[in-house]
């Protein structure tokens, strides 16, 4: 059974097996749907604040991609960030419909929703906060589809309600394994007490010609080997380049 991970699906399992030891752009995006999970009142999160913005830093924004296209991939970038983090659990899995094929079978798609829902009970959830985006690559066509690489300056918080079982400082670790170049921060303003993550990111998007079905991929994820029935790798490594020398 193979398994094909999202941009930010990393981090939350290196945090989700590290916790297991203590057991406003665009901000109509999303249309709200029936049969609503929000789990207020047992994490102790306050599911009705919604922090996340995406934004096109123009004063600092390198670009070879036309502007409209770029402002509807950033629309794109804006769900696929949001769905991830609702509390909905009906638009929560919308947000699996951005991944090139998260699980082959939906037993596990199914699982990994559980076990999401399970840690905001349990006082644990991620919180993408800004996605300033400073680069877009022009598109690269790949037979039927084309393919193009977004960079940004990203704010990430995994947020931690006084249901959460353990100290929270003991994954400070475990993020800067997975992002090893980011600043971090742990900030005590309880009830929430949070880790706050500075980085650069990238995610590669494609869609097929004849339609916009935007799909993404994240850029350390695009480096390995296995996306090469995805994309072409010399597609990958050539927008990874031209994105390393343009923001020199």
């Amino acid at each position: 059974m193979k398994i094909r991970f999202s941009i930010f699906f990393l981090i939350t399992a290196a945090l989700a097996f590290a916790s297991c030891d203590a057991n406003q752009t665009n901000q109509n995006a999303v249309e709200k749907t029936s049969n609503n999970y929000t789990p207020t009142d047992s994490s102790g999160f306050d599911w009705s604040i919604n922090p996340l913005t995406v934004n096109i830093i123009e004063e600092e924004l390198i670009s070879s991609m036309d502007a409209v296209e770029l402002d509807t991939v950033k629309y794109h970038i804006y769900n696929y960030f949001y769905l991830q983090q609702t509390g909905d659990s009906t638009d929560y899995v919308k947000h699996f419909e951005y991944y090139p094929s998260l699980f082959d079978e939906d037993t596990m798609k199914n699982s990994f929703v559980n076990t999401t829902i399970k840690w905001w009970n349990m006082g644990y959830r991620n919180i993408f906060e800004t996605v300033d985006i400073n680069y877009a690559s022009d598109w690269i066509v790949e037979e039927d589809q084309k393919v193009a690489l977004i960079g940004f300056d990203l704010k990430f918080k995994t947020e931690f309600s006084e249901k959460y079982p353990s100290d929270p400082m003991r994954l400070i670790e475990a993020l800067k394994r997975q992002m090893p170049k980011a600043d971090i921060e742990f900030i005590d303003e309880r009830p929430i007490r949070s880790i706050v993550v500075y980085d650069k990111k990238g995610l590669f998007v494609y869609t097929p010609l004849d339609k916009y079905e935007f799909t993404f991929l994240s850029e350390d994820q695009g480096r390995q080997n296995s996306m090469d029935t995805i994309m072409l790798r010399d597609t990958r490594l050539n927008l990874l380049r031209d994105k390393r020398e343009a923001l020199k």
